[in-house]
């Protein structure tokens, strides 16, 4: 009898019937037979056959209960699961309240010394805040400049261990500065500058969200529309005060988008996260995207590319997003402040 082994090798992950099943099946044989096979009871291979058929029939049922058919249930690919989870718990968020919103971030550059010959790793903090009322506030300052890796340490201890700059302590007049321009702060990307009504009131959808973007999508640009809505969307969901339901869409429209693939990993500053990488539209500057697997939070966006002195592919700059809340703090600008760092927009 070789039924069973054809059932083994069509359905390889199907469970063996258990005692109870083939007992059911007997009887259920016997007693569709009715009384004049109960009277007479059938020959040894006849019998066998039928209780074999009967098994059959019985695995295969089993298997198409257990098995969803793909029409009804499509296999989602790893990075819609990762992007839908993460735009899950977006919007589980409580709608914003407060009158500022603030983002605080880290800035991370590994690039070659201004004085030496090795490569190293620039850090700056920077505060972004948008109230209500129209008023804008930014700062900026320098934090540190050390040697990236331990080639460049032994570099720079033999070049005498000099004090690398930008760092705290390098500009003696002014500690902090405006690096952005206010005006421009929901400027998501080319010819899409919104105010902070437009961006509260964008689509929660994601369909429908998509198609609001694209209103601004200009045609002459070089870039490609898929391009275009990954800068807006990764700026969208990292760096603007939008809703957890709009932030949640723009994880969505993300996942629709081609070329992007997803993995397990950390940000620039070690932090586990779910990495989300996307192509690039020219060149070889890949963007990615960080999100805590926990909360669906962005931890970071990081850019990479192959860095002379450094290794052939590594993350070259970083935006670490360290608080982004709102609340009703009034801001206050840290003193020595040049001009720009507040204004109403």
């Amino acid at each position: 009898m070789k039924e069973f082994q054809f059932i083994d090798e069509v359905m390889p992950d199907v469970p063996p019937a258990s005692p109870a099943q083939v007992a059911a099946v007997r009887a259920r044989v016997l007693d569709r037979a009715g009384p004049t096979v109960a009277r007479a009871r059938p020959a040894r291979g006849l019998m066998t056959a039928l209780l074999a058929a009967a098994a059959v029939v019985l695995v295969i049922t089993v298997a198409l209960v257990a098995v969803s058919r793909p029409s009804e249930e499509p296999v989602a690919t790893p990075v819609a699961k990762a992007l839908h989870a993460a735009a899950d718990r977006l919007a589980a968020q409580p709608p914003p309240e407060g009158r500022y919103w603030r983002l605080e971030t880290q800035e991370i550059m590994r690039t070659k010394a201004a004085t030496g010959d090795y490569p190293v790793e620039e850090r700056a903090d920077e505060v972004l805040i948008i109230g209500r009322d129209g008023r804008r506030y930014t700062w900026y300052e320098a934090v540190s400049t050390k040697p990236y890796g331990a080639a460049a340490k032994r570099a720079w201890r033999q070049a005498g261990s000099p004090k690398l700059c930008p760092a705290r302590g390098c500009d003696t007049n002014r500690r902090f500065n405006a690096r952005r321009q206010l005006d421009q702060v929901l400027n998501l990307a080319d010819g899409l500058n919104l105010t902070l009504n437009e961006l509260l009131e964008l689509p929660q959808e994601p369909a429908a969200l998509r198609a609001r973007l694209l209103k601004s999508y200009p045609a002459d640009l070089e870039l490609s529309r898929e391009g275009w809505l990954t800068r807006v969307g990764i700026r969208l969901v990292t760096q603007t005060p939008a809703t957890p339901g709009t932030r949640a869409a723009g994880y969505r429209m993300l996942a629709g988008l081609p070329g992007i693939s997803v993995a397990g990993g950390r940000d620039v500053t070690g932090r586990p996260g779910v990495v989300v990488q996307f192509p690039p539209p020219k060149g070889v500057v890949w963007t990615q995207l960080v999100i805590d697997g926990h909360s669906g939070e962005p931890l970071a966006v990081q850019q990479v590319a192959p860095v002379p002195g450094i290794s052939e592919k590594t993350v070259w700059q970083a935006t670490v997003i360290g608080k982004r809340y709102w609340t009703d703090v009034r801001p206050v600008v840290p003193p020595g402040c040049g001009a720009g760092c507040t204004g109403t927009y």
